[in-house]
């Protein structure tokens, strides 16, 4: 082997990236199927889907617990629940 081929050598093994050489290096008997990682944030619990129309002056306080840091979501309903536990209302089971 040349001292050309040898340093052409060692610039590729520089410049490739890990994952690719040890793609190359793996026999192809071997290899499992590849998973793909799912990038952000992990899911949450599953919801049902709520959409309501309010009055003007009831947004002025949706926009003033958005800006408390607290999410639409989560104010709403922490909101329900002691409006619930306010009238009493007993609590439902869960659904199958």
């Amino acid at each position: 082997m040349t001292s050309t081929r040898i340093t052409q050598l060692h610039r590729a093994a520089r410049t490739t990236p890990a994952r690719a050489q040890a793609r190359r290096a793996a026999p192809d008997d071997a290899a499992e199927p590849r998973r793909r990682h799912r990038v952000g944030r992990p899911r949450g619990p599953w919801r049902i889907p709520l959409a309501t129309r309010i009055l003007p002056e009831d947004d002025t306080w949706l926009t003033a617990l958005e800006q408390t840091g607290l999410g639409l979501r989560d104010g709403v309903t922490q909101a329900q629940r002691l409006w619930c536990k306010k009238l009493k209302v007993p609590v439902p089971t869960a659904h199958d």
